[in-house]
């Protein structure tokens, strides 16, 4: 029996503007659209570029955690001080302060 292919897509009706993850509120500096699979009853939902992905039964729920791996990886990254990041830890940090502003 051969299994069916996941639908994937963008959500480019909604794009991500703004989230909240513990303490902090995230708001995209560009345009970014989540990608979003489905596939066996387990949403997934990612920002492919940073190699970031929620996953869950619930929607809601992968969303969530998605935004949470973004909060670790601004804890890890940005507010680390510089000269302690190898050059991919600065790539990634780079990218996530073009990619979003935070308060």
């Amino acid at each position: 029996m051969a299994s069916q292919a996941s639908s994937i897509e963008f959500l480019e009706r909604h794009p991500l503007q703004e989230f909240q993850a513990g303490a902090r509120k995230f708001a995209s500096l560009v345009v970014t659209s989540l990608l979003v699979d489905y596939d066996g009853g387990l949403w997934s939902v990612s920002l492919p570029f940073l190699d970031a992905v929620g996953t869950s039964s619930d929607f809601q729920e992968a969303r969530q955690r998605l935004f949470e791996y973004i909060d670790f990886l601004w804890n890890e990254y940005v507010l680390c001080p510089k000269e302690e990041l190898g050059e991919t830890g600065r790539m990634l940090r780079n990218l996530l302060l073009e990619l979003f502003s935070v308060s």
